[in-house]
């Protein structure tokens, strides 16, 4: 085979992998109800640097963008959030340290997740809320963690019930 024909090969296969999609991707599965509660929660806050002392805190939130002019994002994607690979719930949500300032009551759209299984929340600043009772919407909750970040009154008896 002469150097044309191999130069020519090559060329094909580079510009074949170039334009093929890939495959390897998994679709995103996320559901506009959790992607909208999250977004909801999201607005519900203010975002202060002051609210998470440690060093690294960042506002993982700010990558969380709703959709616009017809192109999907996926909450999946979005930084802290986890979901399930098989039914695109949100499972995990880890906004440690990412400089959160406001209050949650009970009726925040956090408790629309009802397929949470992980919570994270710790180390930001939640203005003495109290801890909701509503955390018994999250049946599923394995992992709940709201250290430093100022909440008042008792832990819900909910949680020593699982």
């Amino acid at each position: 085979m002469r150097l044309s024909q191999c130069l020519f090969l090559l060329l094909i296969f580079f510009f074949k992998g170039c334009n093929t999609t890939n495959t390897s991707l998994e679709p995103c599965y996320c559901h506009d109800e959790e992607s909208s509660a999250l977004l909801q929660f999201m607005q519900s806050f203010t975002i202060n640097a002051s609210a998470s002392g440690l060093v690294g805190a960042y506002p993982k939130v700010s990558s969380w963008k709703p959709a616009q002019g017809g192109n999907n994002t996926c909450c999946c994607a979005w930084d802290g959030v986890e979901c399930d690979e098989e039914t695109g719930h949100v499972i995990g949500l880890n906004l440690r340290s990412s400089c959160l300032y406001g209050s949650i009551n009970s009726n925040s759209s956090l408790f629309r997740l009802s397929h949470l299984q992980r919570l994270n929340l710790a180390n930001n600043h939640f203005n003495y809320s109290q801890n909701p009772t509503s955390i018994r919407n999250f049946p599923r909750l394995t992992l709940l963690d709201l250290s430093a970040s100022v909440f008042s009154g008792r832990v819900p008896s909910e949680l020593s019930q699982n």
